[in-house]
């Protein structure tokens, strides 16, 4: 029970960190849309698989606003956020969810996102596809 709720808080604080981690020249052209896949989130040494789908919303030429839904085996989680480009191809930006709070980093390859979140109680890596 202890170890599920500290993935769920990990998995959460890694979602928040993908929100905020947008390039900003994808920002204006690119993230618009609906995106899946999956990924690993790592807490204390414990590895959980999770696959996601998220939506990006423009909110001005270079940021969005970052929703997705995350399953993993012991639940489901709702992650919002917001991203900025930081670059060319990547964003950067933070997260919410449950209570956890974390930085995101994502770059894009045509359409494919990597994304990578972090927080203090956790990280999770995910690899995103556009539908």
């Amino acid at each position: 029970m202890v170890a599920t709720f500290w993935v769920r808080r990990a998995l959460i604080a890694t979602l928040i960190a993908l929100v905020f981690a947008m390039p900003p020249a994808l920002a204006a052209s690119s993230l618009q849309g609906q995106w899946r896949g999956s990924g690993v989130v790592t807490h204390r040494k414990a590895k959980t698989p999770v696959r996601c789908r998220v939506s990006f919303q423009r909110l001005s030429a270079t940021a969005f606003s970052l929703s997705s839904q995350c399953t993993a085996e012991n639940g489901r989680y709702d992650v919002k956020g917001r991203v900025v480009a930081s670059g060319s191809n990547r964003y950067s930006g933070s997260v919410q969810g449950e209570g956890v709070t974390g930085t995101v980093v994502i770059v894009q390859h045509g359409n494919r996102l990597s994304v990578t979140v972090g927080s203090g109680r956790g990280s999770a890596s995910l690899s995103l596809s556009r539908l």
